[in-house]
């Protein structure tokens, strides 16, 4: 029989193109800490979800400054370089969707644990919570964080501050951003706990970010130089940001770090239970965004000199800017299920570990 090897070869491109194109996670690599006492068969059936917030990163920038400098009577003006990159074609509905099943999910396996939920109206009323809002979900809104959603599970209802009720909580690196949380911030979470009859808090983070910024520091010798590239991932991750309040000089930036993490905290005193959560590396995600990065370069202006007759030398340096923005082309039922498929793989390696 005759084989038709152009059959063949379509065939195997488009099996070859197909696999090029399919979701693919790597390996969960989590890791759990403990302070204090760690987790044991007495602890009370109860437990109080303080919060199960999902931060999606869909926007970046990137900014690099170079001061004008002078050697051997040659000199460049000040050089500033701007790149951003955003997504195009993600779905805010259908995050909504998959935050909710990741909830929903949590939700029945602590019940499958035997734990009754303590609700929020309960938790309203204690002394730790006694300068907080309540926040409903469903919720998608932009964050204050820069460049990021911020998705809040329908059904859920946790205690917050009154930066966070109205938006403007964030993540921002410094001393005193520390002290903005909600509840009593000597004592903790433990304290809540204590308030809810050593009931077991847990709190829940998860961040999906795109961005990885940077760029070649041999070409940032010579000038400005900011990148922005794609590389989807789940997992703790610093971003930076320009400056937007106060003085902008110098291409100043502001440094944020998105968690990603799951907290346990029960009981107080020398027997409480403090447990953290997190990703030793993160869950990369291939086949969700196209490879994209956007780039750029400034060297900043020659300074010029004017004679002015036989007296003066006027030197002229200038300040220049470079910018360049793209957008990415993802597929947003895709990036849905990577937010899913990451989180509750990591959910459920952490909750194993706490639990077994």
């Amino acid at each position: 029989m005759k084989t038709n090897y152009f059959y063949v070869l379509m065939l195997l491109l488009f099996f070859l193109g197909s696999s090029a194109q399919s979701q693919t996670l790597t390996a969960v690599n989590a890791k759990l800490d403990h302070w204090g006492q760690k987790p044991n068969k007495k602890m009370t059936k109860k437990a109080y979800i303080s919060d199960f917030q999902v931060l999606v990163e869909v926007y970046r920038e990137d900014l690099d400054y170079k001061e004008k400098r002078e050697f051997r009577g040659k000199g460049r003006g000040e050089a500033t370089a701007e790149a951003a990159l955003g997504l195009q074609g993600v779905d805010a509905q259908l995050l909504q969707e998959e935050v909710d099943k990741l909830y929903a999910e949590f939700v029945a396996d602590l019940k499958a644990k035997g734990y009754e939920l303590v609700d929020v109206d309960r938790a309203a009323k204690t002394d730790y919570y006694k300068n907080a809002e309540r926040m409903n979900g469903p919720n998608v809104r932009e964050s204050a964080n820069p460049g990021y959603l911020e998705i809040l599970p329908s059904g859920a209802s946790f205690m917050v501050t009154k930066r966070e009720a109205e938006g403007k909580a964030n993540n921002k690196d410094g001393f005193l951003n520390r002290f903005k949380a909600v509840g009593t911030a000597i004592s903790g979470p433990n304290q809540l706990s204590k308030d809810l009859d050593d009931a077991l808090v847990i709190d829940v983070k998860l961040a999906l970010n795109f961005s990885e910024s940077g760029s070649n520091w041999f070409k940032s010798l010579s000038g400005a130089n900011a990148q922005v590239k794609t590389n989807l991932m789940m997992g703790t991750h610093t971003v930076q940001a320009p400056k937007k309040k106060g003085l902008r000089m110098n291409g100043r930036e502001e440094a944020y770090t998105i968690p990603t993490s799951i907290e346990f905290y029960q009981g107080s005193g020398l027997k409480k239970i403090q447990s953290k959560g997190y990703l030793k590396k993160p869950i990369y995600i291939s086949g969700v965004i196209d490879d994209t990065k956007s780039s750029a370069f400034d060297k900043g202006a020659v300074t010029t000199y004017t004679n002015i007759g036989d007296l003066y030398i006027v030197k002229n340096t200038y300040s220049t800017i470079s910018s360049n923005a793209k957008f990415a082309e993802t597929d947003g039922k895709k990036m849905a299920d990577a937010l899913y498929k990451a989180g509750s793989a990591f959910i459920d390696e952490e909750l194993k570990e706490f639990f077994d």
